[in-house]
């Protein structure tokens, strides 16, 4: 009796049909390999291939992959070493598939029949406009020296309570500032080349740390809309309303001066302006207040009579049309209404110095509001 040919036959039956060698993993002492191989253990570890927005590690497996898949030398090399057919090659989709046939020559138009399949001018949608540029996250070179402390500071003081998550305004967008976006802590470094957009609001590129290592120059608008998606600002709780007014005013290279905001008193005699209490004149100027006022004894504007600057402030970034309507239209049922000459000034209101005082810094401030004029009072919306 042949034992070999025996044995043979008896693992040939069904019974140890699933009976297989275990398979040894391959090592090798080159460097290529081994980097494949650590990709290898982290899709076993994880269930997924390593992404490049993930951490610094899985980041530069990410780039190990796609740098082998690409180089057919170094996919060819770790080929034998590939156990999980991370770099079998893929079999093309349905659509792939028939974009390859419809490439084929055969499939050519004739120029003298392709005009039947062409589609008027009118029926074409307009191209969508791609920007020229798209920011990417890299990695920050010098993320360890210049901001790691940074971020673990941050994550210290909103475990102990001195800072908290609020919601964004686009007032919080200031270099310097911190965001969680997607869950990911960022830091707003810088802005710069700051422009004003057709909607009015500031725009320009921007340096942003991200605490898993990367950075990217997102533009500031883009930024914002992520924060506003799925975000929060980071609110330092130790500063008083005092510092946080003294910060959110102070003013920055990257503020455009928009004017002035003025409140006037007017000094005339005529018994009919002199009796009324509370009497001012809101408006804005892109001039000094001083300039603006110079004739206002001979202007219908200012009813004909020189005038008293009770209040005034410089606004940044901000339309100066814009906020003079926001003014007039909080205050709009308690215009005065009166002709001087021919014109009707529409700027006079009979409202407290105080409350226009309020007004003007909510407004600022990105505060939606309303005037009680019974209560004599602001009414947060």
């Amino acid at each position: 009796m042949n034992w070999n040919e025996e044995l043979l036959k008896l693992f040939d039956t069904e019974e140890f049909a699933d009976v297989k060698a275990p398979v040894q993993k391959k090592t090798s002492s080159d460097r290529l390999v081994n980097s494949f191989l650590e990709v290898v253990s982290f899709v076993e570890a994880n269930n997924r291939e390593p992404q490049e927005d993930g951490t610094i590690n899985e980041m530069t497996l990410a780039r190990t992959l796609s740098s082998i898949r690409k180089d057919e030398k170094k996919r060819a090399k770790c080929l034998p070493y590939d156990s999980l057919g991370l770099l079998q090659e893929k079999e093309k989709s349905i659509d792939e598939q028939l974009m390859d046939l419809f490439k084929d020559p055969m499939y050519d138009t004739p120029s003298e029949v392709q005009s039947i399949f062409e589609v008027p001018e009118y029926m074409k949608k307009a191209s969508i406009e791609r920007p020229d540029y798209i920011a990417q996250r890299v990695v920050c070179k010098d993320f360890e020296e210049k901001y790691a402390a940074g971020f673990r500071a941050v994550h210290a003081k909103l475990k102990d309570g001195r800072y908290k998550l609020v919601k964004f305004k686009d007032e919080h967008l200031r270099a310097g500032a911190y965001f969680v976006v997607d869950n990911i802590l960022v830091l707003l470094a810088k802005i710069e080349g700051v422009t004003r957009k057709k909607d009015y609001k500031l725009d320009g590129r921007t340096l942003c740390i991200y605490e898993n290592g990367l950075q990217s120059d997102v533009l500031l608008q883009s930024l914002a809309k992520a924060i506003y998606t799925d975000g929060y600002s980071v609110r330092d709780m130790t500063l008083s309303d005092d510092d946080l007014l003294k910060k959110r005013f102070t003013v920055t290279e990257n503020d455009i001066p928009s004017g002035h905001i003025y409140v006037l008193r007017s000094k005339s005699t005529d018994p009919e302006i002199a009796s009324i209490k509370d009497l001012y004149k809101i408006g804005f100027t892109t001039q000094t207040v001083e300039e603006r006022i110079a004739n206002a004894k001979n202007d219908a504007t200012y009813l004909f009579a020189d005038v008293e600057v009770v209040a005034s402030w410089q606004v940044f970034n901000v339309k100066a049309v814009a906020f003079e309507n926001l003014i007039h239209k909080l205050f709009s049922h308690v215009q005065l209404k009166l002709s001087a000459g021919d014109s009707n000034p529409k700027e006079w209101f009979i409202v407290p110095l105080p409350i226009i005082e309020q007004a003007v810094n909510y407004i600022i401030n990105g505060q939606p509001i309303a005037y009680d004029a019974q209560l004599k009072q602001i009414v947060l919306l």
